[in-house]
């Protein structure tokens, strides 16, 4: 055992009059201080996740404006490919009518889709109003 233990093991006793107790202004500035600090980290994590949102968005806005410039060439390539077998059948007139009559079919369905989504966005609104 060494010769430097202390006896007693119970930590010194303080004197409370030389303990400076903590007073309602130093609690306030230290809660503002904290407050500040948590603002000004918060602010820091929304503008570094602003940054990364458009940083992706631009990546999502290119890479999804090249999938409808592609989606335009398949469709033309299919277009072109319908008149070219549907020709030796019907002619080059009645091939082409065909053609703009299914196109004519596909966009009134794309069109019917489209109002309907917008009718139903509407009554989502009207509902709002309501409520």
């Amino acid at each position: 055992m060494p010769k430097h233990r202390p006896t007693n093991s119970a930590p010194p006793a303080e004197d409370p009059a030389t303990e400076a107790a903590p007073t309602l202004e130093n609690e306030w500035l230290g809660l503002m201080a904290s407050g500040r600090a948590a603002l000004d980290s918060e602010l820091a994590f929304q503008k570094a996740r602003a940054g990364l949102v458009f940083k992706l968005t631009g990546k999502a806005a290119l890479w999804g404006g090249l999938a409808l410039a592609l989606l335009f060439f398949v469709l033309m390539a299919l277009v072109v490919g319908a008149l070219l077998g549907l020709s030796g059948w019907i002619g080059p007139w009645g091939a082409t009518l065909v053609v703009v009559l299914a196109l004519l079919l596909a966009t009134g369905g794309a069109v019917m889709a489209v109002l309907r989504a917008v009718k139903a966005l509407g009554r989502v609104f009207d509902d709002e109003d309501a409520a």
